[in-house]
């Protein structure tokens, strides 16, 4: 696994910084009995990270780990839930869940966009619902690149485990 600050925010965080938040550094793990939430973005968002999306969907799917859609989306298939987000949290008056109960899911893979906003919140509300949350770098993308980088230096320090891909799907 590579080094807990080798991600997207390194060329933002100067070494001050990095001192600052040692205390974060942990092992990163995708906790037991996945659930996949793909956060869909209400406006176009740029960028290759639905490509990972699909990629992780694709992944997801074939291990037989539960998925939950959160908006509005044309990948949606049959059985997969989809939760109406009437603001950034997919949780907040959603049914979000009550849905992961229900699918036995233990732990969150939140993957989507925009990674500064409806990302984030639901990986909030999903540690403060006391889900392992993880994330994959490369399944979130935002409107601005120095918004995704802080917001996944934020998420990565306090609220979920930031990982590669690569990373996340071996741990599967």
């Amino acid at each position: 696994m590579r080094d807990f600050e080798d991600y997207s925010w390194r060329d933002l965080v100067d070494d001050e910084v990095r001192y600052i938040y040692t205390p974060y550094v942990r092992e990163r793990a995708v906790g037991r009995r996945p659930g996949l939430v793909v956060v869909h973005p209400t406006t176009p968002v740029a960028g290759r990270w639905s490509v990972s999306v699909q990629a992780l969907l694709q992944e997801a799917r074939r291990r037989g780990i539960p998925v939950v859609h959160s908006g509005n989306p044309a990948e949606a298939k049959s059985g997969e839930p989809v939760c109406a987000r009437p603001c950034e949290s997919a949780f907040f008056s959603t049914d979000l869940e009550r849905t992961l109960k229900r699918m036995d899911a233990r732990s969150l893979i939140v993957c989507g966009a925009p990674t500064s906003g409806a990302l984030r919140a639901t990986a909030v509300e999903g540690k403060s619902f006391g889900y392992r949350v993880a994330i994959a770098e490369e399944t979130v993308g935002d409107e601005s690149v120095f918004l995704h980088k802080m917001a996944l230096f934020d998420l990565a320090h306090k609220y979920a485990d930031v990982m590669s891909l690569d990373e996340l799907v071996a741990q599967l």
